[in-house]
């Protein structure tokens, strides 16, 4: 099963979302872990890949399964809490990224993929993280 990073960055009770070409939602920032690689080294390869910043700690959050919305393949999520260094821009395979509120998310302001509509989502409101 293919495992998959998800970097949890939150600022102002608000989390950073990011998006893709032809894509219809966002998702966290974040990807999947190489073989042989760490999930801190995956973390930061990803973080400097796709959003231009600094890892400067990562806490582990959470872990689910869940089914890829774009390949279809199953997949291991962790999410991890993280705080990094630098502002956030967009590169490589993104388009946009931005802060958003759970209640842009739960109104559907902002689309999400269904992972983090079922599953993060949920579990960082009951936490009060967002």
């Amino acid at each position: 099963m293919r495992e998959r990073i998800s970097a949890i960055i939150i600022k102002d009770k608000k989390i950073l979302l990011v998006t893709g070409y032809d894509e219809s939602f966002y998702w966290t920032p974040g990807g999947k872990v190489e073989p042989g690689e760490s999930h801190k080294e995956a973390m930061k390869r990803e973080l400097k890949e796709e959003i231009s910043v600094k890892l400067v700690e990562m806490r582990p959050y959470c872990a689910y399964k869940a089914t890829n919305e774009t390949t279809g393949q199953p997949q291991k999520v962790h999410c991890y809490l993280v705080e990094i260094k630098g502002t956030p821009s967009q590169k490589a395979e993104l388009t946009k990224s931005m802060w958003c509120s759970s209640q842009d998310i739960l109104t559907g302001k902002t689309k999400v993929s269904k992972r983090i509509s079922s599953q993060l989502l949920p579990r960082l409101m009951k936490d009060k993280i967002l």
